[in-house]
């Protein structure tokens, strides 16, 4: 029997759905996505949290930034909404930070390494 996918945090959460937490902060520009959304109690637009990750990759703009916006558009910000640590409204072109407590505490540990400078992960989907 196929199991129906939960956001990360409901009661029942499982280790297929830790599971999935961890690999979603596998890749640093997820983290940094995650952590300047947790960092603002308003919606965010897209254009801003592409600037924060521009910036935290140590790059001034460029054309690259334009990449790097389809991928937090089509990559980054589903796939932090499918598992429900995120509200994403593409039309409105912004994103909030949902994620429920017990997952919030979790993700306030795991994203330390945000903070201390931690290179670009090579563990990229």
């Amino acid at each position: 029997m196929r199991e129906d996918k939960h956001p990360i945090g409901d009661r029942g959460t499982t280790k297929e759905q830790l599971t999935l937490l961890y690999k979603l902060l596998a890749d640093h520009r997820r983290r940094v996505l995650l952590q300047s959304l947790r960092d603002t109690a308003d919606p965010m637009p897209i254009s801003a949290l592409v600037t924060e990750l521009t910036q935290s990759a140590g790059r001034e703009p460029s054309e690259r930034d334009v990449e790097t916006e389809i991928a937090v558009h089509h990559i980054h910000l589903p796939k932090l909404a499918d598992a429900g640590v995120i509200e994403y409204n593409q039309s409105d072109q912004q994103a909030a930070y949902s994620a429920p407590p017990q997952v919030d505490a979790l993700l306030k540990e795991l994203l330390v390494t945000v903070s201390t400078g931690e290179q670009e992960s090579s563990l990229q989907e």
